[in-house]
């Protein structure tokens, strides 16, 4: 079995014990009625643990939809990981785009960080894992991005993570440092900015500072473009 780009469409499983897995109603509706599965036909499935397994459908039903492993493996974790930590946007259309193209791009870890500022402090996790799932399997990467419960500026954990911050202004960026850390974590502020008590805390902590753009950018988009700035050099 090659790494992530199996041939074929990728289906998310929950856990899989044995040589058999039952899909749920909502994924077996979606490979019958939809994509018109039918029995025999090969496919492939990921945990998002790393585990990748080659299946082959034995009931295809609307409602039930039964698969044999024929294959399994386990493929290492990537050796760059980025925790991004970003407040959520008003628009929550807005924070599920910048979701699933940040799972698509590759990223580990995401928090949902309730700043000063911050659109929106209620969200539907149940949604939001949705739209991170099919993103993990339309992009076929065996490991799903954590998605954390929300946490306000207080909680930050500065002591467990190399953190960057987004920032707009600064009289020095570490873009370099950015771009080439083997682990990182980036704080992307809200629709509004960062709150003048958080700026300072930012500097009294001496977190360094990335520059994403000459411009002056959309949340997601300053989200997107820290991800992206991040894996850029990988393959």
């Amino acid at each position: 079995m090659n790494r992530e780009h199996t041939s074929g469409q990728w289906f998310f499983a929950g856990r899989i014990e044995g040589d058999e897995y039952v899909f749920d109603t909502f994924e077996s509706g979606h490979l019958v009625k939809v994509l018109r599965k039918r029995e025999g036909d090969p496919i492939v499935l990921t945990d998002g643990k790393g585990r990748v397994y080659e299946a082959v459908i034995t009931a295809a039903h609307p409602r039930k939809t039964v698969v044999r492993i024929t294959g399994k493996r386990l493929l290492p974790p990537p050796e760059r990981r980025l925790h991004v930590f970003m407040a959520p946007t008003k628009n929550m259309d807005r924070f599920e785009w910048f979701l699933e193209k940040a799972t698509e791009l590759g990223v580990w870890k995401i928090t949902p960080l309730i700043t000063r500022n911050t659109g929106r402090k209620k969200l539907n996790y149940d949604r939001l894992e949705k739209i991170i799932v099919s993103a993990v399997k339309q992009s076929k990467r065996a490991y799903k991005p954590v998605l954390h419960p929300a946490i306000t500026w207080k909680n930050i954990p500065w002591e467990s993570h190399r953190f960057f911050a987004a920032l707009c202004e600064a009289d020095r960026y570490r873009n370099k440092d950015y771009a080439q850390a083997r682990r990182a974590a980036v704080i992307v502020g809200p629709e509004g900015g960062f709150a003048p008590d958080e700026r300072e805390e930012l500097q009294q902590r001496n977190i360094p500072a990335i520059r994403l753009s000459a411009y002056r950018l959309r949340a997601e988009t300053a989200g997107i473009t820290a991800v992206c700035r991040f894996y850029c050099n990988d393959s």
